[in-house]
């Protein structure tokens, strides 16, 4: 098959990964594949060193503009004029909703869209919600086959009118992640951070790996650690990722004097590498789909404290695998990391269990093979 992957943005996200991982699997299968994306980041570097074709549509983003959307939707109808798709698979709601449109207009036979958790489900006011619903609805209404990613994203999808028959649960799945040893990756991140590695072993690190954006709830994981770290001097939390709330975060940190406490180290490429130097992992998320970095926490065989949102829980069973607490609520993650703190016992227990769940729950081959078959029902 000649398969074209649309996605909004280049940058390196769970969407991106998901993108990435599905074109080079299509390749290495023997199809045709080709990536058209928004700007010239991070993935376009990955999928071009893998041998795939990519074409940039600068002036797609997030952000609605109608002269720059109108200018993207005719390069998006360019590009399917050219690779001439059997598959085209849209993901994130901007392209999904351009490209699905250009697809129409163009009989490309089978549209794909999966959904990397509603925008509709993020913390926005009720007239933004409803545009949101009536443009997810018209999305999928255009597009052929719709794959969701978790349970809790499957019941929402079903609610939809006319739409039933397309939708699709794909769990997500990836493969073994590459970890530096504990010593290496303590002596890495402890070298970051300008200290010693004898004081970095003295605290109890809490490692967090996401885009400082709203939906990740950063704000109210600081705000709890400005409890727990009365209680517990020694407590160390480092945020790998970067994104639009860096300043806001770092005056956050500044006026509760957590500087000591909480670090903020930017983007590093291959981040899952390090997650052996944490004893704990966070995840404060107040919006989410099927994050890919609790995956990589269970590999690490990582506790993991996080939300009850999206699809979360699916990965995390509350106090078998992890912690999960309701989000918006800086006390109950304050609580639930004390508790972690104090409890290395059940740290080992709920990392060796959320291990052993990804390990059985979500494969990466059988997303794979699920995929393809969507690929092949109407092409």
């Amino acid at each position: 098959m000649k398969i074209l992957y649309l996605i909004t943005k280049s940058t390196w996200g769970g969407a991106q990964r998901n993108v990435f991982d599905l074109a080079k699997s299509m390749k290495h299968a023997g199809h045709e594949v080709a990536v058209a994306l928004g700007g010239d980041g991070i993935l376009r570097k990955r999928l071009e060193d893998a041998g795939i074709y990519t074409h940039s549509i600068s002036k797609m983003g997030r952000d609605i503009s109608i002269s720059q959307d109108t200018g993207s939707l005719r390069e998006i109808i360019s590009v399917i004029r050219h690779r001439k798709p059997d598959v085209l698979h849209v993901h994130s709601p901007k392209a999904a909703g351009l490209g699905a449109l250009a697809g129409r207009l163009l009989r490309v036979k089978n549209i794909v869209y999966t959904v990397h958790g509603w925008a509709f489900n993020e913390d926005r006011p009720l007239h933004q919600k409803i545009v949101i619903i009536f443009f997810s609805w018209l999305t999928m209404l255009l597009c052929h086959n719709v794959i969701v990613l978790s349970k809790y994203e499957y019941v929402q999808s079903m609610r939809f009118p006319f739409t039933k028959r397309k939708i699709q649960l794909v769990p997500l799945g990836i493969q073994s992640p590459t970890f530096m040893s504990v010593d290496g990756a303590k002596q890495t991140i402890s070298k970051m951070l300008g200290m010693g590695l004898p004081d970095f072993n003295k605290r109890v690190a809490i490692g967090v790996i996401a885009e400082l954006h709203p939906n990740k709830g950063l704000s109210y994981l600081i705000e709890a650690l400005s409890t727990v770290a009365h209680q517990y001097p020694h407590v160390l939390c480092i945020i790998i990722g970067e994104g639009q709330d860096r300043d806001m975060l770092t005056l956050d940190i500044q006026q509760r004097h957590l500087e000591d406490h909480v670090r903020l180290v930017g983007y590093l490429e291959n981040a899952s590498e390090y997650l052996k130097a944490f004893s704990i992992f966070v995840l404060p998320s107040i919006k989410e789909g099927l994050p890919y970095v609790l995956f990589e926490a269970g590999y690490a065989s990582l506790p993991v404290l996080s939300t009850t949102v999206g699809g979360i829980p699916e990965i995390v069973e509350d106090t078998k695998s992890g912690i999960l607490v309701q989000p918006h609520k800086s006390r109950e993650l304050a609580h639930a990391l004390s508790f972690l703190i104090e409890q290395p016992t059940e740290r080992r227990k709920y990392g060796a269990a959320l291990r052993e769940r990804t390990l059985r729950e979500f494969s990466f081959d059988q997303m794979i093979t699920a995929t393809e078959t969507i690929y092949r029902l109407n092409s």
